[in-house]
């Protein structure tokens, strides 16, 4: 099955806005660490840039619009914990370590409220517009990026779906496309793309800003201080740029720690994953930083958002997982019910955090405040879908790539006619792949509860074990789910287990 490019263009989705999913913290936690702080955005090690070029204006063009389809999901978690925190200054990198307590929270599934999908499929040309990064615009319409290269672009739609624009002139065409996205301080949107950061009105008109040394940059969030705040994950570093467009940026302490998202705690500070590190990075707006361990190793942190519970949240690609962190270093880890790898975060207005799920999966999650977590497949299939935001129309919208459309989810308090899964699911490949027996079909991923192989048909073909077809067996290693005592019944070809 097909899984996200793990290019690092694509390791970096754009969050509309700071995640809403209340909990309680967990008692204590605090790092024992000080350090002096040794200089602010231009201060000590701090390089800068500058320089922007032209300005354009896009065309207005029209959209369609379809409904929603059905849904299932589901199955196991775990929570995590670990200790240690090292603070230094951004020019230095030097500091103290300390401990942190973490409280483990019990992970599980939920069934969620019905919820409506509604995708509105992108005008062609171009043929593959691959949307991308999504956020909500401060002039009320969705935007979002067209990550092909045919053009690099931007795009906007109004919240019924009507009036989709697409802004390529004046864009610089790279070999990735624009990278994230989110709104500024100053009523325009910017983005983030190779050797450079961009600026873009509602009109369309664009500038575009140079780095200091022309690094790559990655996600890009307003900062409390009215700058636009990015990362650079190739270099090692976090930037500023002023809505004037004067770059400066300062090196983490391991300029190798791969730092990815960011977004604006509601401390008033930064925080960013560390892909590489396993960490979670928080940077003062001085340029003091903090560095925190993943309890989960290798668990390649990807998205972050912050949550008006205080906390910070964000996903687990590699270790399947949804965490928070406190202000005060305490991590939790949310095992994903489905074993789905998480790529975007966002808040939803009903007060959870929603995720996308892409590859084999094909679905968006919703965190509960108590880590009960949902899941509903996308109706399009394959879709890869990328960024996800919360619009100010209350709804949640998604960027699907691969089906080059763009999904508004609605009803999320219910009355919708999409269920929250109740066991594990995925998309098959399309078409379908040939088999002879259960073990042949690995495309939702699962090692139990994924693909059977249907002899239903006179080509025996692999579907979901959720079809409730009973799928193939010869012997009982022929069956997916022989760690949960599953055997082959020799006289039927039927596994006693093909599903938790």
């Amino acid at each position: 099955m097909k899984h996200c490019p793990l290019r690092w263009a694509r390791l970096v989705p754009a969050l509309g806005a700071s995640v809403a999913c209340a909990v309680s913290s967990p008692p204590g936690g605090s790092p024992q660490s000080t350090s002096a702080n040794t200089g602010g955005a231009a201060g000590g090690g701090a390089a800068t840039g500058g320089g922007n070029s032209g300005s354009a204006t896009g065309t207005e063009v029209g959209s369609t619009s379809g409904a929603a389809a059905m849904a299932t999901t589901g199955t196991s978690a775990s929570a995590g914990s670990a200790t240690g925190a090292t603070t230094g200054s951004a020019a230095t990198g030097s500091g103290t370590g300390g401990t942190v307590q973490v409280m483990s929270a019990p992970a599980k599934r939920v069934m969620g409220p019905a919820i409506t999908f509604t995708e509105f499929a992108l005008p062609r040309p171009p043929p593959n517009s691959a949307p991308g990064g999504i956020c909500a615009g401060p002039d009320g319409r969705i935007w979002f990026l067209h990550q092909d290269t045919g053009p690099s672009a931007l795009g906007a739609l109004n919240i019924d779906g009507s009036s989709m624009a697409q802004y390529a002139q004046g864009v610089q065409q790279t070999n990735i496309g624009p990278i994230a996205i989110n709104p500024g301080p100053d009523g325009n949107v910017w983005y983030t793309k190779q050797q450079g950061i961009g600026r873009m009105q509602p009109s369309g008109a664009v500038t575009e800003f140079r780095v200091p040394r022309l690094a790559d940059t990655g996600g890009i969030i307003k900062g409390s201080d009215g700058n636009m705040w990015f990362t650079e994950p190739i270099a090692g570093r976090i930037g500023k740029i002023t809505p004037a467009g004067q770059a400066t940026d300062m090196p983490l302490p391991d300029t190798s720690a791969g730092p990815s998202d960011i977004t604006a705690g509601p401390d008033g500070n930064l925080w960013f994953t560390e892909t590489t590190a396993n960490k979670i990075g928080r940077m003062t707006p001085a340029g003091m930083i903090t560095e925190y361990p993943i309890p989960t190793l290798a668990s390649l942190p990807r998205a972050i958002t912050a949550g008006p519970d205080g906390n910070i949240w964000f996903t687990e690609h590699d270790a399947r997982n949804i965490a928070r962190i406190t202000p005060m270093g305490a991590v939790t880890e949310f095992g994903i019910p489905s074993g789905a790898r998480p790529y975007a975060i966002a808040p939803g207005p009903d007060g959870n955090v929603w995720f996308t799920e892409p590859g084999g999966f094909n679905a968006v999650g919703r965190c509960q405040p108590d880590g009960g977590i949902s899941e509903y497949p996308i109706p399009t299939p394959n879709t890869e879908v990328s960024g996800i935001t919360a619009g100010p129309d209350k709804n949640l919208w998604i960027a699907e790539r691969d089906a080059d459309k763009i999904g508004r989810i609605s009803n999320l308090m219910g009355g919708g006619n999409v269920q929250s899964a109740t066991g594990n699911f995925g998309t098959p490949l399309t078409p379908k792949t040939m088999c002879t027996k259960d073990t042949d079909c690995i495309n939702s991923g699962q090692a139990c509860g994924g693909d059977v192989c249907s002899h239903q048909a006179a080509s025996p073909t692999c579907v979901l074990s959720i079809s409730a077809d009973p799928g193939y067996c010869t012997v009982t290693a022929d069956c997916w789910c022989t760690a949960e005592g599953a055997t082959c019944n020799a006289a039927t070809h039927r596994c006693s287990i093909v599903s938790h």
